[in-house]
């Protein structure tokens, strides 16, 4: 029953509710509307909106204290939508947020140190 309890903790849970809308959610809905056009889809939500929500999930996972693999969360949920429902390019994306992730974790978790 121990592990249940770490399953239902608020954090865990926050990472993988904001990690399906913006790995899941987001990336269907502008690609799927057809009021936005491609240059805005990519410029605004995948790059703009997706990065600095990887930015803010490294800096989330350090502050709270979370297991280093919650970082690869959003960048597979989002991988998985890409490949089955976005075109083609859109895949390297998701190697972009990990890298941008790991980025903010591995700077916030270093000034956490000093």
């Amino acid at each position: 029953m121990d592990w249940l309890k770490k399953v239902e903790s608020k954090t865990w849970i926050v990472v993988w509710g904001w990690s399906i809308f913006f790995g899941i959610i987001l990336p269907l809905f502008s690609d799927k509307v057809h009021l936005i056009r491609r240059v805005w889809m990519v410029g605004l939500f995948l790059f703009l909106i997706n990065m600095l929500f990887s930015i803010w999930l490294g800096r989330y996972i350090v502050k709270h204290n979370l297991k280093w693999w919650n970082m690869l969360i959003f960048p597979i949920l989002y991988l998985i939508i890409s490949y089955l429902f976005m075109p083609r390019y859109t895949i390297y994306f998701a190697l972009f947020y990990l890298g941008v992730t790991y980025l903010a974790w591995s700077i916030n978790s270093q000034n956490q140190k000093d």
